[in-house]
């Protein structure tokens, strides 16, 4: 279960009554230190910095140690020396399993100067978790790069912004299926038609050959597999719980994912340039 230390999340996994014992992968955003991080004894800025924020989540939780702990920020590609001495004691101190970042703005360069701090500090990076989806494939070096160093990546926003790279919600089907309002308007999803036709062939085509139900949901995580990535998406929706479920057992062949690579490319082409949505 992936929870961000300090959120409402936190507080209402707390409340919940349950004989299963999920593993947590816990974000922590170091907190800031003012300044002062240079000067203050380095015990007390990490304590401040990321022990106390993780201990008081598994505090909340009620577990004693997190599966892993993940160094969060939303806008910067390294961190101070004192947060990742910091993660290091909380993997001494058992408080952690493994360590990883969770840094959309991540780079190559990045991830190996983050790599080498932690493994002179007697930690191995375990993983890399950033946004990646069919409609946004920045990361696509940065996750061969990850496979080479044998760190594991896990794609947020799999489906990509509000889902719109599941195939769900199409020019023909605003709705996806529901009785709603739309949740995008036929400027928004027209553009997109050339992935949703072929999210719709693939699906049809991996039907046929694994010889069970295949939506254009399952296609989309699936191609994110295909480039070297977990994805991860809200399974909040019973559409998406059942979507990630049925990702087992099969793959992608290599002309279907090329299929979505070219569809892909032909949204790419439509868009302004520096365009950053996802």
């Amino acid at each position: 279960v992936d929870v961000v230390a300090g959120s409402s999340a936190v507080e209402l996994l707390s409340d919940v009554e349950s004989d299963a014992s999920p593993r947590y992968c816990v974000r922590v955003a170091p907190r800031p230190t003012f300044g002062l991080g240079l000067i203050m004894a380095k015990a007390i800025v990490y304590k401040w910095a990321i022990l106390s924020p993780l201990e008081h989540c598994m505090k909340r939780l009620g577990i004693d140690h997190a599966e892993m702990l993940l160094l969060h920020s939303d806008a910067r590609t390294s961190f101070p020396f004192w947060v990742l001495d910091g993660a290091a004691e909380a993997y001494r101190q058992g408080l952690c399993n493994k360590v990883g970042v969770s840094q959309p703005k991540a780079t190559v360069a990045s991830v190996r100067r983050i790599q080498e701090e932690l493994t002179k500090r007697g930690v191995a990076l375990s993983c890399v978790m950033l946004p990646f989806s069919l409609l946004n494939r920045r990361a696509l070096g940065l996750i061969e790069e990850c496979r080479s160093l044998g760190v594991q990546v896990f794609a947020t926003i799999a489906l990509g912004r509000d889902e719109l790279a599941s195939g769900r919600y199409t020019a023909a089907n605003p709705t996806g299926g529901e009785i709603s309002v739309p949740r995008f308007t036929l400027a928004q999803l027209v553009p997109m038609r050339p992935l949703h036709e072929a999210l719709a062939s693939v699906a049809a085509r991996a039907r046929q050959r694994v010889e069970k139900p295949v939506d254009t949901t399952m296609v989309a995580l699936q191609w994110v597999r295909s480039k070297g990535a977990s994805p991860f998406c809200d399974v909040a929706s019973e559409v998406n719980a059942k979507a990630l479920a049925g990702c087992t057992g099969w793959n992608l062949a290599e002309d279907e994912v090329k299929q979505l690579d070219d569809a892909a490319d032909e949204i790419d082409k439509t868009r302004p340039r520096g365009y950053r949505g996802g």
